[in-house]
Parts: structure tokens; sequence; C-alpha cells
């Protein structure tokens, strides 16, 4: 700003070669180790006023409008973020999304970048290694009877899978898209398995058929669980050599999918012995119709589990320090579900991190719930 106001209008460009690749732009804070100034930046003219950062980051700073640098085509916006930070973000105006110019990590399929802070817990899991066999995964259809439809699955198989082992485990992913799309889960468990990390697991991957299923079939659906318990499991120990032990099976979801996750071993413990809950949304309860009745009705999910004996379930239990929109605090449930299972006695692990509601974090952090719940005995 001082050398455009000079006269110096190489200035700008020479700043932009210096920052692509770069963005958003992180220094440190010498009162607070803990916290980095971080700099989002875009490009464009007067009809760029009025642009705004957006995505899951803290709500305080979500739609918080950039501000012009002098007289130049350089919009900025800078805030105070955890230094482990790891999100994805965009840039909104009129209606229309931005991917940030400057920054060489767009996530195409989303229209969104992503930032990594220099302290983010690496991902190690998510990249396929040459030295690591793949498993199989196949796209199929499961009749039920219950739901009076087909359900499409796609269902993985590690790598030297062989009927006559010894049973797999099993791993039920609800937002199967999702975590083939966004989360490389069959990549994840090839790692993890190679490495060691985890006991095989064979994973059934559920998708769904849309939007308006999901809401009603992860939002603690009796008749869903039913389908899940009483067709899905025993349809996979026919076809499958799976271990009937609970102990051995994980049901496993993000946000609504983590509620669903914790409803069906709530309902079915002698099943599914294992949760592993990405930002579960646990404000929700079964018929709920909207955000105002949520602020008043939080917990119910919890308070199921504090009036009954203490179950036979492990849980993998995580949210993110951004997850505060109010009233649907995510991040506020999870603490509350987090205590009552500790209160109860649970074989329980809980994790925090500096991040929102986004695959992002999740894509790295579900090898740690597989890992709390799947690993190897030490």
């Amino acid at each position: 700003a001082r050398e455009v106001k000079t006269g110096n209008q190489a200035a700008v460009q020479q700043f932009r070669d210096e920052i692509k690749g770069k963005t958003p732009l992180v220094e440190t804070i010498p009162e607070n180790d803990q916290l980095r100034r971080v700099t989002f930046l875009f490009r464009g003219g007067d009809e760029m006023r009025g642009i705004a950062l957006i995505g899951p980051v803290p709500p305080e700073m979500r739609h918080k409008q950039l501000n012009r640098l002098a007289e130049t085509d350089l919009w900025f916006l800078t805030v105070r973020l955890p230094k482990a930070a790891r999100f994805s973000y965009a840039f909104a105006l009129a209606g229309k999304k931005y991917t940030d110019p400057f920054n060489l990590h767009p996530l195409t399929a989303e229209s969104e970048s992503m930032a990594e802070m220099a302290d983010a817990p690496p991902q190690a899991w998510i990249q396929p290694q040459s030295n690591v066999p793949a498993g199989e995964i196949k796209s199929l259809k499961i009749s039920s009877e219950i739901l009076k439809a087909e359900r499409a699955v796609s269902l993985y198989t590690p790598a030297g899978y062989a009927a006559d082992k010894r049973p797999y485990g099993l791993l039920i992913v609800f937002d199967g898209w999702d975590y083939r799309r966004l989360i490389p889960l069959p990549v994840i468990l090839d790692n993890l398995i190679a490495s060691k990390k985890i006991t095989p697991l064979v994973a059934v991957l559920i998708h769904n058929e849309s939007q308006a299923t999901r809401n009603r079939e992860l939002g603690c659906d009796a008749q869903f669980t039913d389908f899940l318990a009483k067709e899905l499991v025993p349809w996979a120990r026919k076809n499958y050599r799976l271990s009937a032990n609970p102990t051995q099976t994980i049901v496993a979801g993000a946000s609504l999918g983590g509620v669903g996750a914790a409803y069906c071993a709530l309902r079915y413990p002698d099943i599914f012995g294992n949760v592993l809950s990405q930002s579960g949304a646990f404000w929700h309860y079964p018929g709920w119709p909207g955000k105002e009745a949520a602020a008043n009705e939080t917990g119910w999910l919890a308070r199921q589990f504090e009036a009954q004996r203490k179950l036979p379930i492990r849980f993998y239990l995580e949210a993110g320090l951004f997850e505060t929109d109010a009233p649907l605090t995510i991040l506020t449930e999870n603490r509350r579900l987090r205590d009552v299972l500790k209160a109860k006695g649970y074989e329980l692990t809980y994790s925090e991190f500096a991040g929102g509601h986004d695959y992002i974090y999740w894509r790295g952090s579900v090898a740690d719930g597989l890992v709390a719940l799947a690993g190897r005995a030490k």
C-alpha cells in the first residue's frame, strides 16, 4: 500500500507474483503462540465490493467482507486462527462462489480452496502408496423387505481377502459416496491394514437415495436401524467371512451420520459394538422439525444413554473448534455426550480439532478413529 501511494504501480504485480501459491498468508503473533494471523486475498475491481469469506471457518468470520488494498485490484481480510487449523474456504458475492485465485490447492469438486497451517496434524494415510496393495471395491445393490426398496452400497475387501482366513472385522459407513469421493476411505483402509495399524476390515459404504432419505434414515430412524441390524449385517456375514462378535463391528458416519451411528449402537449393542462419529450433529432428535425446536430439545440422544444401563459399546467422538453455530452447536453437544458417556463409564476416545464441519479434516482424522476402535493390540 505504501509503494502504491508513492506511485510504484509495479509493486502490485510484484506482490501478486510473490504470493501465488502461498495464500492465505500466515504470520506469527508475538504475544500469542497458539494463534496465527491469517490473511485472505482476492483480485478484482469495483465489481468485487462486498465480496466475503465463506466456508467452515469460525461463525464470527463467516460472511465477513474483504477490504480493498489502497487503489489496487487487491482485496484482503485478516483474521486470527489456531496454529493447527485446517479448513476449506471460498469467497461469495451476489450469490456466486469463487475459489482463491492465489491458492494452488483448489478443491474443484466443491468449488473451494484448502488451507493448512504448519501445525495442522499430518494426514499420512490419505494418499495411495506404491508399496501398498489395493483392496477391491464393488458396487452392489441390496434388496430390503423392511425398507421395501433396494439400497446401493460400495463394498470394500482388503488386499489378500480370502474366505478361508480367520474372520474379518466389519465397518459400516454412512454417506458412502462422500467417504469415497471426499474421503478416500478405501485408500486409508489399505494403508492402515498394510501398516498393521488396524486389524483387517471388510467395509460396507451405504449410499443415500436422496437428501430427504438421508435426513430421515440417519436421524434416529427405527426402520432404517432395523434394516441394518436384521438385513444388512446378516447379508454381509452370509456372503463374507466376518466375525459375529460385536466388538469387531464398527458403525461410522459424519454429521447426521454420527447421530445415526450412535443410535444404531444404542438400539442394537449386541451387533454394533463400536461407534465412530465425526462431528456428530447430536442436537438432532427423532421428528426434528427445524432449528428453533433444536434449540429447545438438545441432548436427546445423550439423555437416552444417560437413562440406560451401561451398554457394551466403545466410542470415538470428535468435533471441531469452529463448530459453534448457534443454536445448532455441534461442539457443545459433542461435549455433552462425551460427559454423559464418561460418567457412565464407557470406553471413549474424544478429540477436538482446529477446524469446522469439513471433510478436509475428517479425511485425516477418520484414521484416528479406526485406530482407536480397530487398532491391533500392542
